[in-house]
């Protein structure tokens, strides 16, 4: 029963995070939370 609950509440805590974590990646918006932001020429409008 304990366990149930321990790997329920580790469950639930990852699916916040990860639903946290996706919104303040969104909120930048799409070029600002890319992992290629720094060296990327795409239609974001600063060309480097």
């Amino acid at each position: 029963m304990m366990a149930n609950i321990i790997i329920g509440g580790a469950i639930f805590a990852y699916a916040g995070w990860t639903m946290v974590r996706h919104v303040k990646k969104s909120a930048k918006g799409a070029c600002a939370s890319c992992h290629a932001a720094d060296h990327c020429r795409g239609s974001c409008g600063t060309e480097r």
